[in-house]
């Protein structure tokens, strides 16, 4: 998995499918389910019934049929490195093929983004969301693209929207603020900023863009605030002397 931040290109859980038909018998309950294949699956690290389940069906809610039918309870968690068998009906295969193809579609879209075809990977992440209209990954990395265009005003759209889905991720409200400054909305970019900071204190890039727009505002006393605890958090980083600079400054101009 690639990690979600901002400009950086993201992979969703990847569909580890060991497509072996399993042998011998099962044990636990059969769920009340007409099955068309059972596949193994090696447990990777970290896994459980209720991430298998969510990643081969859709519904995490599934945990405890799937921990049955391996002879378990949704308590005792899988091995690391164990195979389990996953049993499938049929619209358990429809449903994990419309997925698979909207990981391939989503991936690729990641691929051209990566090689500087904006255009390109922009059409994937649409075709990705028709498929998967609640796909939230797709809908952030269409704004980001739209940012990288420097199509502020669609990716504002975009995360408005992803927003009020998803509304206590700090990376789609820092994403919103960014496109908010850019299209010199000051407020609407502080507000943005605020918010990602209430969820997280310690994001920096949204403590640094907060001080930089409460600067902008003439919000002095704010603005010291941020850059302060911004070099708290932070204080060899990448914006480090910046934030000295813009700090000292401030306070030469209160001197004067």
């Amino acid at each position: 998995m690639r990690v979600t931040r901002l400009y950086t290109w993201f992979l969703p859980p990847c569909m580890c499918l060991l497509l072996f038909v399993a042998c011998g018998g099962k044990e636990g309950v059969t769920p009340h389910r007409d099955i068309e294949k059972v596949v193994t699956h090696r447990v990777g690290y970290r896994e459980t019934w209720q991430s298998i389940a969510r990643e081969f069906y859709g519904d995490g809610e599934r945990a405890g049929e799937l921990a049955v039918y391996n002879g378990s309870t949704a308590q005792e968690q899988p091995a690391t490195g164990s195979g389990i068998r996953i049993p499938l009906t049929g619209s358990d295969l429809r449903s994990l093929d419309r997925r698979l193809d909207l990981f391939t579609t989503y991936n690729e879209g990641l691929d051209l983004a990566e090689q500087g075809n904006f255009a390109g990977a922009i059409e994937r992440f649409r075709e990705a969301l028709e498929i998967d209209p609640g796909f939230t990954d797709a809908s952030f990395n269409l704004a980001v693209t739209f940012q990288k265009l420097g199509l502020h005003n669609n990716a504002v759209t975009v995360l408005t929207d992803l927003i009020k889905r998803a509304p206590e991720n700090p990376d789609h409200l820092y994403a919103l603020g960014s496109s908010r400054f850019h299209l010199r909305d000051l407020a609407g970019a502080r507000d943005a900023f605020a918010r990602a900071l209430s969820i997280d204190p310690s994001y920096l890039k949204a403590r640094f863009s907060m001080a930089v727009v409460c600067e902008k505002l003439g919000k002095r006393e704010e603005a010291l605030l941020h850059w302060t605890e911004y070099l708290r958090l932070d204080p060899d980083g990448e914006w480090a002397e910046q934030a000295r600079a813009h700090i000292e400054a401030l306070l030469r101009s209160e001197r004067r």
